[in-house]
């Protein structure tokens, strides 16, 4: 995928999703495919966006994690971010929008022991 998209489930019912590069109209569709399947998984509950490794968050960056809180949401899922307290303009943004659940890292969120 462009922007490097790299899907690691690493253990039911907690599904990771790693991006590195940037989140923008070239890679938002292809995320939210994988996303989607991920929440037909009936063994999913919850879906962590790794976003440690993004350094560019568009616009339609936002909308599509908007968008995916919600579908998730819909199902009965979870979706939890994880952004770098020294991310700057990504962890900026994200603050700035009410209802994301923010990790610091992958242990924080409960994604590794």
């Amino acid at each position: 995928m462009p922007g490097g998209l790299l899907l690691m489930v690493q253990r039911a019912p907690v599904a990771v999703v790693a991006l590195t590069g940037e989140i923008d109209l070239a890679n938002c569709p292809e995320l939210e495919v994988v996303v989607a399947r991920l929440a037909a998984d009936p063994g999913i509950e919850r879906v962590i966006v790794d976003l440690t490794s993004v350094g560019f968050l568009a616009a339609c960056g936002v909308r599509c994690l908007v968008g995916l809180r919600m579908r998730l949401a819909a199902k009965g899922h979870t979706l939890q971010l994880v952004v770098s307290p020294d991310a700057g303009p990504v962890r900026r943004v994200l603050a700035l929008i009410d209802g994301f659940d923010i990790a610091d890292s992958l242990v924080e969120a409960g994604a590794v022991g």
